[in-house]
């Protein structure tokens, strides 16, 4: 039993469509790990940067010896 021409058309698009979409899941896949990867080494370095500043605040004279250094030869 043969489909009518408009059915097969229908069909066509349908199947044009869901590889498109499948294309567009896989890019924003690949965005959505790569971002994940980029947030994460986010919050490592943040959580390094929140562990420095408390040493500093524990023990202030630290802050200062490092004040004390003249600046780069770049300044």
């Amino acid at each position: 039993m043969s489909q009518p021409p408009q059915a097969q058309q229908r069909i066509d698009e349908l199947e044009m469509r869901i590889a498109f979409l499948e294309d567009t899941i896989d890019g924003l896949n690949d965005q959505v790990s790569t971002l994940s990867q980029e947030f994460l080494l986010a919050k490592q370095a943040m959580q390094l940067m929140h562990r420095k500043l408390e040493q500093l605040q524990q023990n202030p004279s630290a802050g200062e010896a490092m004040a004390d250094e003249p600046p780069p030869p770049h300044y």
